[in-house]
């Protein structure tokens, strides 16, 4: 595994509330993408197991999983660090990472609001 790469200067300025709320937004899109995808896949097997006869069923299912996947792709990689613009999601999967692992500008949680496992 890849050690983060933090810079050895001064600490990065920390976010502020504009920034912070847009990768908190991303972070919740990302459970409530997550949620509905879970509901879709259970959705789409009972209705195979339902209706096995009818021959477009199975294929309907398999669109339907990699329309789902290309669409988790898109939601995960779509957020930027605000310092250093590296790719959120390939920092973490569906959780937002205490800090950013190339620029160590910390991502602050509000009270009661979910934190993530440090790296």
């Amino acid at each position: 595994m890849m050690k983060p790469r933090i810079p050895a200067g001064p600490p990065p300025k920390p976010l502020d509330e504009t920034e912070l709320a847009r990768v908190l937004a991303w972070q919740r899109r990302m459970y409530v993408f997550y949620g509905v995808a879970m509901a879709a896949i259970a959705g789409g097997f009972y209705t195979v197991l339902r209706f096995q006869e009818t021959a477009w069923i199975r294929p309907a299912l398999a669109l339907m999983l990699v329309a789902l996947m290309a669409a988790g792709a898109y939601v995960q990689f779509r957020e930027r660090c605000p310092r250093c613009q590296s790719l959120l999601g390939r920092q973490s999967r569906f959780v937002l990472a205490a800090k950013c692992k190339s620029c160590g500008v910390g991502f602050p949680r509000r009270d009661g609001e979910d934190h993530a496992p440090r790296a």
